[in-house]
């Protein structure tokens, strides 16, 4: 288990103010090749150092981790934009700065929002925080930091739940909202990026507790540490966000396509990830990204990808991915049997971050 405050050498230090930089002076990270680039140039191996930094949890897929950094542990392709996590800011004064102080205030206004939201006794009730409002909540918060804010949520474990990315408001500008939800409030009592810190790795750490307790008992080889007659229920791993499948249930019967057998496939794919079911997943992804262009105005995939005006970069590149992984699935589901052995696993299936990005987007326009 690495310690996320242990000190870092030279090295990683120089990695980490490589990425800050471009995201402090017009708060976008640098594409991955910007940051290989420069560390070339100073004699050093940026993946190497990037994969150094401590990280705690279960990188496995369907484990919960928190590190220093996030970025696709698969590949780090060269257009993607690895980010620097709030857990950086302990190491990194310039960091500190913009994560501390204004990131735990607006922690505990969510919270408070989240304790004084109304609720229905009859229906599940979707409340949001606007950027808007933590504008006007916070005055003297500058337009910059409130315009990243949804994009540090994305990487914290206790926040990312609740973000909805950046869509445009009827003025055209680019603007976002945060939808609240109950985990905000395992954040209570934070003061400090320290204790917000600590926090999220004991979130992190006692989920994988529990996952390890439950594999044990599955195992049938539960340790002395478990009880034998109480084991901790924690929800399967999930490939697709479960409350996009709540909110496209909630829209049957109430859109001019219908979602049935959309739903039918993310449930479907959903199975297949718990269970381990490496060519199923293939086909399932590959159905999906076939099957929803006519929701947002297309004929097929490719010309999603390339000619629909995604809500963000990150959305377009999401798709972008999913487009390249066409060709995956075709060679799994098509390559006729041969003599050697397949070698597709679980850790070729696509990041579940895709399909869920393209999956917003779709609800969205229903």
């Amino acid at each position: 288990m690495s310690d996320l405050t242990a000190k870092l050498d030279s090295e990683q230090l120089v990695l980490m103010q490589t990425m800050a930089g471009p995201f402090l002076e017009n708060g976008r990270w640098p594409v991955w090749h910007h940051v290989a680039a420069e560390m070339d140039r100073k004699g050093l191996d940026a993946e190497r150092l990037i994969k150094s930094l401590p990280v705690v949890g279960s990188t496995a897929i369907g484990g919960r981790s928190y590190g220093l950094a996030w970025y696709d542990r698969n590949t780090i392709a060269d257009d993607s934009r690895p980010t620097l996590t709030v857990a950086a800011g302990l190491h990194l004064k310039q960091l500190e700065d913009v994560f501390g102080a204004w990131l735990i205030q607006v922690v505990h206004y969510l919270i408070k929002r989240q304790l004084d939201a109304p609720s229905s006794p009859n229906q599940v009730q979707r409340n949001f925080v606007e950027a808007s409002e933590i504008a006007e909540k916070f005055p003297t918060m500058s337009n910059a930091y409130l315009a990243v804010l949804p994009e540090i949520f994305r990487h914290e474990p206790p926040l990312a739940r609740g973000s909805q990315g950046y869509y445009s408001a009827p003025n055209g500008l680019q603007t976002w909202r945060y939808e609240l939800h109950r985990e905000l409030l395992k954040l209570k009592g934070v003061t400090s990026l320290a204790d917000y810190v600590s926090r999220v790795v004991e979130l992190v750490e006692e989920d994988e507790r529990a996952l390890e307790a439950v594999l044990a008992g599955i195992r049938g080889n539960q340790s002395a540490e478990v009880p034998p007659v109480i084991s901790p229920v924690i929800d399967p791993p999930q490939y697709v966000n479960e409350d996009l499948i709540k909110e496209l249930e909630a829209k049957q019967g109430q859109t001019r396509l219908s979602p049935d057998k959309l739903l039918q496939l993310m449930r479907e794919l959903n199975a297949c990830f718990r269970d381990g079911h490496a060519y199923a997943c293939h086909a399932l992804v590959r159905a999906i990204i076939d099957h929803v262009p006519p929701i947002l105005g297309q004929k097929s995939f490719q010309t999603t990808a390339s000619n629909y005006a995604w809500p963000t970069e990150a959305d377009r590149k999401y798709a972008k991915k999913l487009l390249e992984f066409k060709n995956q699935a075709d060679d799994v589901m098509h390559r006729q049997i041969r003599t050697s052995r397949g070698v597709i696993t679980m850790h070729d299936v696509p990041m579940p971050s895709y399909i869920n990005a393209l999956l917003r987007v779709c609800i969205d326009q229903l």
